[in-house]
């Protein structure tokens, strides 16, 4: 479901350590390494590469997302897969340590793994002593408009659960409240979009016509529209979780829900952009693509609300200075225009 790493079937390797940064092309990264394991009957450890200048606990709950997304991958595409954490330190020396203590035989290199790095990671390895892969840096094709705001959507959620974390574990170490409205307002952002609009939308206009086009795929469907379903369930037992901690409840309990549940949807926004999209790319027509991205573009043409208009105008503001937080702008902007259009 990807382009083939060049000179994989000559590499002898059991254990591949593969870094991850923060950059876009991270997922690109996953899929070529798991396509180099399967290959070689590998397994794979991923690490977490963050930015020199990352805020340490932002950085920690980032790095837990992408490693939980590559998991989620391998583990689809049956190749044995643990995360190593987070590197601390330089990240040169960091990465061939962690190679060594986790006992892996070769380092896999992203076509991004150097932006992480003042100098080439794969100079680093080797000066280490230890083999390395770099995986060729073609140039992407532009994807799809609909996966360009599949994506956005995916970015957007994770923006709201990464703030909502981040609230919960500041109360937590600090015995500080956290803010019962802004979380009522998460509550709603998931209920008005992965629930109302977003899932329904790719099982209408992705999933079915991937369905019709190939049967490689059915399994993975199948399994997230198993986990749409339980998106509900979640929502609802966030919701009382958090009256629960309005009415004086434990706040290690609301922490410990909505963890799970974070860990629950980065799993799954994981399988869709590691497994379903690269497929649909792969075997949906020219045809299929107009009218996907003809609904998506239906559905996003509006501008982003000012604060004070907007329905989620505590969520929005409480989010102004957290990264992507212009993607929850966006999509709040859409339940704006379509409320407007409906009343």
């Amino acid at each position: 479901m990807s382009r083939p790493c060049r000179d994989a079937d000559a590499i002898t390797c059991h254990h591949l350590l593969v870094p991850l940064d923060e950059a876009d092309a991270c997922m690109a990264t996953v899929i070529g390494a798991i396509e180099l394991a399967r290959i070689a009957a590998a397994r794979i450890t991923f690490v977490h590469v963050p930015p020199q200048s990352a805020v340490p606990r932002a950085s920690m709950v980032r790095g837990r997302e992408l490693l939980a997304k590559a998991e989620s991958v391998a583990r689809a595409q049956g190749v044995p897969c643990a995360s190593a954490g987070l590197l601390d330190g330089d990240a040169q020396a960091a990465i061939p340590a962690t190679a060594r203590e986790v006992g892996c035989d070769l380092v896999f290199i992203g076509p991004r793994g150097q932006e992480a790095m003042t100098r080439s990671p794969v100079q680093a390895v080797l000066a280490a002593g230890l083999p390395a892969f770099a995986m060729p840096d073609h140039a992407p094709a532009m994807p799809e408009s609909a996966i360009r705001a599949i994506r956005d959507e995916h970015r957007a959620l994770s923006a709201v659960l990464r703030a909502w974390l981040d609230m919960l574990t500041v109360a937590n170490d600090s015995d500080a409240g956290a803010d019962v409205v802004v979380m009522r307002d998460m509550i709603r952002f998931i209920e008005a979009f992965p629930l109302t609009r977003h899932h329904p939308r790719k099982q209408a206009c992705l999933y079915g016509r991937l369905r019709r086009r190939t049967a490689r795929a059915d399994a993975e469907l199948d399994e997230l529209e198993r986990q749409h379903e339980r998106d509900a369930q979640w929502a609802g037992a966030l919701a009382e979780a958090v009256e629960r901690f309005a009415a004086g409840g434990p706040l290690a309990e609301l922490l410990g829900k909505v963890d799970h549940y974070t860990q629950f949807v980065w799993a799954r926004m994981g399988r869709e952009e590691g497994v379903i999209l690269p497929a649909a790319q792969r075997y949906l027509t020219e045809a299929d693509w107009d009218k996907i991205n003809a609904a998506y573009g239906a559905a996003n043409r509006c501008a982003v609300p000012d604060d004070e208009d907007c329905a989620f105008g505590p969520l929005l503001a409480y989010l102004a200075d957290f990264p992507d937080a212009d993607c929850v702008a966006r999509i709040c902007a859409q339940a704006e225009d379509v409320s407007m259009r409906h009343s």
